[in-house]
């Protein structure tokens, strides 16, 4: 069973400038707090859309009682980012590269002009763990993560915004 979450967070600017302090954010991600335990593997543009591949893991994210049951290496992650900067969707999947089949988290983050002065993005996620017996608690776990990075995320494009 998979566990899905969505997630709405408005901001109070234009889309076109939420989207330029998104960019921002990847300048250096060495000096973004919530984006420190990342790394940016490969950039590329091509048309309208940004394919962005990053590695990080979850692995300081689950409980200690449960470490000893989950593969070494499992929660390595890598993510593919596919945004399409005309339609202002970004399409992402995160996998334990080594077995794919065995945890996958796959979103569409939408950004939305509302007027002037205010737009909005929003999440749709799902997560995947095939493990037996834990699987339902690490998708707990990585949903709860993933939500709380992109909370810190909205809060680093917030603060960009103010510059």
């Amino acid at each position: 069973m998979a566990h899905t979450f969505t997630l709405i967070q408005s901001f109070p600017a234009h889309v076109d400038k939420v989207l330029a302090a998104r960019e921002r954010r990847f300048e250096d991600v060495s000096k973004q707090e919530g984006l420190k335990g990342q790394q940016v593997l490969d950039r590329t543009t091509e048309g309208s859309i940004i394919t962005t591949k990053r590695a990080f893991s979850l692995a300081d994210k689950i409980p200690d009682a449960i470490k000893p049951m989950v593969p070494a290496g499992f929660l390595n992650l890598t993510e593919t980012a596919r945004f399409d900067t005309a339609e202002r969707i970004n399409r992402f999947e995160v996998i334990y590269e080594q077995n794919p089949d065995r945890l996958r988290i796959s979103g569409v983050t939408k950004y939305i002009h509302e007027n002037e002065q205010s737009s909005r993005r929003e999440y749709s996620i799902t997560v995947k763990v095939n493990i037996a017996l834990i699987g339902g608690m690490l998708e707990s776990q990585i949903a709860s993560s993933f939500r709380k990075g992109i909370e810190k995320d909205f809060d680093i494009i917030r603060e960009l915004l103010e510059k």
